[in-house]
């Protein structure tokens, strides 16, 4: 079976600190033009989203999105960062080898990420950029709620996780299925994804490589304190 490997990660700063608002204009800056960004077309930045219902846009102006989350910062709308990322065999057999895809596969998951937050399609706004590291492509997002100002913005652990899982059972389904060795035919097609399955495989994926899983996450932990 081939190695699998998904990552999520999802931090923010607390919108009571003094310096929150250019702390979250420096991270949009970041993600959208650090070197081995994957760039819109034409443009000297990878940065593109969705600040309505609609088609992915890629934003002509990072600076504008960047001027919009510093806005909301200085009025405590929480800014949260996540960040999707696979190693380096798993993004090529899902064939996310550029910008393009990788927008399809965020759109696809993007509401696994708002829900699971309590945040509804109608008030999300959200911008993005694809790192293409060699080893650990991923791709990193910045969401926020239009409809509410947090006053307690704690996100507890049991979210990531459930985002996670549900990110893993949505992208891996057949493989998951393998992994707990289903061989009817008709329950495969049938059998709902467990929790535990999910489990069960991230367990798996660790035991047959967990220098590999380690340094992903050690590397993602870096990028998040930018």
């Amino acid at each position: 079976m081939f190695i699998s490997i998904l990552i999520y990660k999802q931090r923010h700063r607390s919108p009571n600190r003094k310096d929150t608002p250019e702390a979250n204009y420096a991270h949009v800056r970041y993600i959208a033009t650090r070197p081995r960004v994957l760039k819109n077309e034409g443009m000297n930045h990878g940065l593109f989203g969705k600040m309505e219902p609609g088609v992915i846009q890629e934003f002509k102006d990072w600076k504008e999105i960047a001027r919009r989350v510093y806005a909301n910062s200085r009025k405590n709308i929480t800014m949260y960062r996540s960040v999707v990322s696979f190693s380096e065999e798993t993004a090529k057999e899902l064939l996310l080898t550029d910008q393009k895809s990788w927008q399809r596969y965020i759109e696809n998951h993007i509401m696994t990420i708002a829900e699971k937050n309590g945040v509804k399609r109608e008030h999300l706004q959200w911008a993005s950029a694809v790192h293409g590291e060699k080893a650990h492509p991923h791709i990193h997002v910045v969401f926020w709620d239009t409809s509410v100002r947090a006053k307690n913005p704690y996100v507890p652990p049991a979210i990531p996780g459930a985002i996670r899982r549900q990110m893993i059972k949505d992208t891996f389904a057949d493989k998951i299925r393998l992994c707990g060795q289903v061989k009817d035919e008709s329950l495969r097609s049938m059998r709902k994804i467990t929790d535990e399955m999910v489990d069960e495989f991230e367990r798996y994926l660790r035991r047959m490589k967990p220098e590999q899983y380690q340094e992903i996450n050690r590397k993602l932990d870096e990028e998040a304190k930018l």
